[in-house]
C-alpha cells in the first residue's frame, strides 16, 4: 500500500490509500485514514478514488464550512 495523497488542516491529517487486488481490479479499495494531533481517528473504505478524496477533505477542512465534525468538538 502507498499513500496516494494526503490532506492536512492544523493538527487534522487525512491519507488516502489505493489498496489493489491482484486478483481483480473490480475489488481495489481506496482507504481513507483520519488522524487528529497525529493520533489514528479512524479508517474508512470506499470503492471509487472520487468518494475517499472528498472524504478526506471533509474530514480535514470541516463539512459543509462546519469545523467540528467528531462528537467531542
Amino acid at each position: 500500500m502507498d499513500i496516494y495523497s494526503e490532506h492536512g488542516n492544523g493538527d487534522r491529517k487525512a491519507t488516502v490509500t489505493l489498496i489493489q487486488r491482484h486478483w481483480s481490479p473490480d475489488f481495489n479499495l481506496w482507504e481513507v485514514a483520519t488522524y487528529v494531533q497525529g493520533k489514528p481517528i479512524q479508517r474508512m473504505n470506499y470503492k471509487s478514488q472520487a468518494e475517499a478524496e472528498r472524504m478526506a477533505e471533509n474530514f480535514v477542512n470541516g463539512d459543509n464550512g462546519n469545523d467540528k465534525v467528531l462528537l467531542n468538538e
